[in-house]
């Protein structure tokens, strides 16, 4: 195989367990010039994690289900075929709609992949005091911040 390409076929990639969702590495960036990074995410309608701004770009184009994509003071209802593009710092949280979605996240760069790595490497046996303050300590490492934080009501 070429050291051009990375291929990523049907149930390969890593997969990472996250409060909110099965998240899958389809494309690390590694031979995108460090451009974007592609996942597979797979998410059950749970509590949606609080609202948050990444410095990256990212897309999310939904495959099933139904969500809705908060960003800033507005809610974006998205269902399969669509697609929402968020700029670096917007502060944003999606909530699943239906019973579950599935939906591909394109960030830009290569940063949101060590996030997620990091937040799955946290588990999830932790009291829960002590897995927000892991969580918080992971978010200030990677530059994502609270709503709050922000400036965001």
């Amino acid at each position: 195989m070429s050291d051009n390409i990375e291929l990523c076929r049907m149930g390969e990639g890593r997969r990472l367990t996250l409060p909110d969702a099965t998240v899958t590495v389809l494309s690390t960036g590694a031979h995108a010039g460090g451009a974007y990074e592609l996942f597979l995410v797979e998410a059950p309608r749970t509590e949606p994690a609080p609202l948050h701004a990444e410095p990256w770009a990212k897309s999310y184009h939904v495959l099933s289900g139904r969500i809705l994509v908060r960003a800033a003071a507005t809610g974006h209802e998205l269902a399969a075929g669509d697609t929402i593009t968020l700029a670096p710092g917007t502060v944003n949280s999606f909530t699943v709609l239906t019973d579950a979605a599935t939906f591909l996240l394109i960030a830009g760069g290569t940063s949101m992949g060590g996030f997620f790595g990091a937040v799955d490497a946290l588990g999830h046996e932790r009291p829960p005091d002590e897995t927000g303050r892991a969580l918080r300590e992971v978010a200030d490492r990677y530059g994502v911040t609270l709503a709050a934080e922000a400036g965001a009501s």
